[in-house]
């Protein structure tokens, strides 16, 4: 009786309030109960249907929103709405009692389920030999991660062990520990040793097989977001390409819009008024806040500007009110875009439109958005996935398509733990644990695990014996019985993301299409240029077109480059480098930088001699800047790099202007011909070698390392690639080659966070789990080809430690 409500589970919850109802004995009664076998074992929907026919039996109405099969099979009386989801759904298809829903098949999807015409097939082949079987004597174990003796809650001294790379369902009756073990446990114990930030975990002893994971996601039915701004699109990272796109489009190039333009989360190319909701918020101080669509943007998100933008005739307001259908036609030959939608569409949210607001969303749905994010990614596998259950609002069509990103997830490499009661994922799965036998003090055991076949054998051996009686085993058994079995489906990403003949990328895009500035630059930059928020530039052509003239003149440089949107080049003859770039995307000012050599000018005496009006102080000028429009700044390298902003022709058709731009083109090209003469003075790494990364010049100032760390770090990994030529004529890293010239190693010397070292392994042989005791920071990620890029960061030299280098060695030699 003193148990506190958080610590109760969602099944116990539920029956404590159902139990206060049923107690009442009231009668001429609506209730009305959304999924009330919400985390309740398939043992105790028999006693929650005894609740609610008590309640029907005295004389009320019991209306349920409800999806599991066997209450749908004790109802008096079904309504089947659809026939599909969301905008294809919204119609009663079928009404009657269950055996008249079943005859309707060809109408109800769940008639179809109930008169057993469908059904969610067991995989033909399990990934995991019975565990009663015994192995062959050479035969190779899967890989396990184990936790040994979990404490939390009611939990006996659990020692879980969870096979690596395979579909794991964790049951039990509700209260038995299920989620005191794997989600506050397990999952809190793996994140802390994959250095992840996560909340202390359960009492434990310790966890063994850390090694075979590089990362764990938890994955539940919480909203992806709470306002308008968080959609679909945004949640996979779909919408990030979209945006790119849009932002090739020639009409975009013209305007200078870039892929922010496009995004309802930034000021520019959104509706002000609603920032890009679509929707503006009422608040209400004693209800709810109330969302009403905008009255400027009617529910759009953009301004006029943006949405006169359109890809194959759709403005990016019109692909965010796209179904996911039918933006998989639109862009199917844009890989990028293609493969998440195609994730998305074929786990069954096909319906749902790329901006669809985030509350809108069931859980469900929300759930089914992160697991098509997670399997839209570029996967090596080697990823623990924890779901606790994730069936809960879902329809057995749903459930079937569910599975299959599960299945596909595994297929991937990675491994998946389910906290599941639904018999129809329960017998799919390759290896069960069940724990029990019963609910709080009387459960905390693991009653029995193993393939659903053997649970089951378990169950039929111990009969109703209270120390091992596994009701999942009971309950499993005719479920099994009946199941027949089939083809696990799952969907291959890489195969619909592989490049086909008609497909384009998004970089080329609006390249076929010849630009204002690619057909006639100059008449672009000096007559019609405009900025880079598409307005027109307020600026002096004829300011651009004087400076270009006399720097045409001087046959010591080359024709000037206009063939760009908003930078014109001025270089000097012979590769010696660009002397101006003329900026020409600003509305107000034309900014010219010059890069001429070191000391040429000094700030104070160039901005008196050329005599400019402070911005502020020009009244035609409606931009307000205190910054100076001189400024002369020493690079680390032999340059100098004078910026100019420029209003009208006057300002440099003068001569101090003419004598400043001689001086700039003298200075210029004495520099480049003494870099080019003796190119070996400017690269002292490649003088010196291997002595210039074990000097602290050219490190940033106070790094965050001590420079220990890199003498310890170097001989080490000299040592461990001894077999692989070294590069040391880099600036700021050491590269190793094989001898047939594939990458094993970089050492970076010179980054201000810490000593880098870089290790190119196999694809996959190699996860976080491996290195995550090693250094301050480790990361593996894919390189090219079929390697992988562990990343391994160094601050002290004890973190060098014999440990580490006994794992470089067996890395690198296998």
């Amino acid at each position: 009786m003193d148990r506190s409500m958080p610590t109760l589970s969602g099944g116990e919850s539920q029956r404590i309030r159902l139990a206060g109802q049923v107690g009442r004995s009231l009668t001429g009664v609506l209730y009305v109960l959304d999924e009330p076998t919400i985390g309740l074992h398939p043992r105790d929907n028999g006693r929650l249907l005894g609740a609610l026919r008590r309640l029907r039996d005295l004389g009320n109405t019991v209306l349920l929103v409800e999806h599991d099969r066997e209450v749908l099979e004790a109802a008096d009386r079904l309504y089947d709405f659809g026939p599909g989801a969301g905008r294809l759904g919204g119609s009663v298809v079928a009404e009657g009692t269950p055996k008249q829903l079943g005859r309707k098949a060809k109408k109800s999807l769940t008639g179809g389920y109930l008169s057993g015409l469908q059904g969610i097939p067991i995989p033909e082949q399990r990934r995991m030999e019975s565990a009663r079987r015994p192995l062959p004597d050479m035969a190779e174990k899967r890989p396990r991660l184990t936790l040994h003796g979990a404490t939390q809650n009611n939990l006996r001294n659990v020692d879980l062990s969870i096979p690596v790379g395979v579909l794991t369902c964790i049951t039990g009756v509700s209260g038995s520990g299920k989620s005191s073990l794997v989600m506050n446990t397990l999952a809190r114990a793996v994140s802390r040793k994959l250095n992840l930030t996560t909340d202390a975990p359960g009492p434990h002893r310790d966890l063994v097989g850390i090694e075979h994971l590089s990362k764990i996601v938890v994955v539940d039915q919480n909203p992806i977001g709470n306002t308008p701004a968080s959609n679909p699109g945004t949640y996979t990272g779909v919408f990030e390409h979209i945006r790119t796109l849009f932002a090739k489009m020639p009409d975009s190039k013209v305007r200078g819009y870039g892929p922010g333009r496009f995004s309802f989360n930034r000021s520019g190319g959104r509706c002000d008024d609603c920032e890009g909701m679509g929707q503006q918020k009422i608040e209400m101080h004693f209800l709810p806040d109330v969302w009403v669509e905008c009255n400027t943007c009617r529910g759009k998100r953009y301004n006029a500007e943006t949405l006169s933008v359109k890809f194959n005739d759709y403005s990016i307001a019109d692909v965010l009110e796209m179904p996911i259908e039918k933006a998989l036609e639109v862009f199917s030959n844009v890989p990028k875009i293609r493969a998440p939608l195609a994730t998305l569409n074929a786990i069954g949210l096909g319906y749902l439109t790329i901006g669809q607001s985030a509350p809108t969303l069931s859980g469900g749905e929300a759930q089914r958005i992160k697991l098509a994010a997670e399997l839209a990614k570029p996967n090596k596998g080697q990823t623990l996935y924890l779901l606790d259950e994730p069936t809960t609002g879902l329809h057995f069509d749903d459930i079937a398509k569910l599975l299959a990103v599960l299945n596909s997830l595994v297929e991937q490499g990675n491994s998946v733990v389910v906290i599941e009661h639904n018999l129809d994922v329960i017998k799919t799965a390759d290896w069960i644990i069940d724990l029990g036998p019963e609910a709080g003090a009387g459960g905390g055991h693991i009653v029995v695990e193993g393939t659903p076949e053997d649970v089951v054998e378990h169950a039929s051996a111990n009969g109703k014996a209270k120390p091992h009686r596994s009701w999942t085993g009971e309950m499993l058994a005719p479920v099994l019985k009946e199941a027949k079995a089939g083809t696990i489906e799952v969907f291959d990403v890489e195969e619909v993301a592989r490049k086909r003949a008609d497909d384009v990328s998004v970089d080329q895009l609006g390249k076929a299409a010849k630009l204002p500035w690619e057909v006639d630059g100059q008449r672009w930059h000096t007559q019609e240029c405009l900025s880079h928020d598409g307005q027109r530039c307020r600026w002096d052509g004829e300011a651009l077109q004087f400076v270009v003239d006399f720097f045409a003149a001087d046959e010591r440089l080359s024709p000037v480059n206009w063939n760009h949107r908003s930078t014109i080049e001025v270089k000097s003859k012979g590769g010696l480098g660009w002397l101006l770039h003329a900026r020409s995307g600003h509305e107000w000012l034309l900014t010219l930088c010059f890069r001429v050599r070191k000391n040429t000018f000094e700030q104070k005496s160039l901005s008196a001699a050329l005599n400019l009006t402070p911005i502020d102080d020009v009244e035609e000028i409606h931009y307000y800047s205190q910054s100076p429009r001189v400024r002369v700044r020493n690079l680390k390298t032999p340059w100098q790099e004078v910026t100019i902003k420029i209003w009208k022709k006057e300002e440099v058709d003068n001569d101090a202007f003419r004598e400043f731009l001689q001086t700039a083109a003298d200075g210029h090209l004495s520099q480049a011909l003494k870099e080019k003469a003796n190119p070996d003075d400017l690269t002292p790494w490649k003088q010196l070698g291997r002595k210039w990364h074990l000097m602290k010049k050219g490190l940033p100032k106070r790094p965050d390392w001590t420079f220990a760390t890199l003498e310890k770090a170097l001989p080490v990994v000299e040592l461990a690639l001894a077999e692989s030529k070294a590069d040391y004529g880099i600036r700021s890293k050491i590269n190793w080659k094989s001898s047939g010239g594939q990458p094993t190693g970089e050492l970076h010397t010179k980054r201000k966070d810490g000593v880098d070292l870089v290790v190119f392994v196999p694809k996959g042989t190699v996860t976080i789990g491996a290195v995550a005791e090693f250094g301050t920071e480790q990361e593996v990620k894919p390189a090219k080809g079929e390697q992988d890029a562990v990343r391994i960061r160094f601050r002290r030299p004890d973190q060098v430690s014999k440990k580490f280098v006994l794992w470089l060695t067996e890395t690198v030699y296998g």
